[in-house]
């Protein structure tokens, strides 16, 4: 009587054991793919001169009038930088009748782990130089339809 007893309870810790592992297999494959789509929204459009990538959201692209877009940007440095910074995302507003941009709002990932985050309430406008990826970022958002 025993030996039947120990059988159906190893019979029935078999299949939890199986449901537990296939469970932590889905939930491996599931937040792997959740963080691929994070990561995959971000495109690319322009490298530095120092390998510096950068790349832009399309999902946060929004024409506040005929000349203003926002858009979130990223850049992150390469390996060979002397930077601080690892990565570094900007909250930009472009002016596109005037080649301009300000930037409202920045999330700055060091190198040392460290994170900072910062909101700018009346930020100065910059101009956007020919040839840099600046330059490329505001083609692509205030080109012509």
């Amino acid at each position: 009587m025993k030996s039947y007893k120990i059988c159906i309870i190893y019979r029935m810790k078999t299949p939890i054991k199986y449901c537990a592992l296939l469970s932590l297999l889905l939930g491996i494959v599931f937040f792997s793919l959740n963080s691929n789509a994070k990561e995959g929204k971000w495109k690319y459009y322009a490298t530095g001169d120092d390998r510096t990538k950068h790349y832009y959201d399309p999902e946060s692209v929004a024409y506040i009038s005929d000349n203003i877009v926002r858009v979130w940007e990223k850049t992150t440095t390469s390996e060979l930088s002397t930077s601080l910074t690892k990565e570094l995302k900007t909250f930009r507003e472009i002016d596109c009748s005037r080649r301009r941009y300000r930037i409202l709002e920045m999330h700055v990932e060091f190198r040392d782990g460290s994170e900072k985050e910062q909101s700018f309430s009346n930020p100065k406008w910059m101009d956007i130089a020919q040839n840099t990826w600046s330059d490329i970022l505001y083609g692509i958002l205030c080109k012509k339809k």
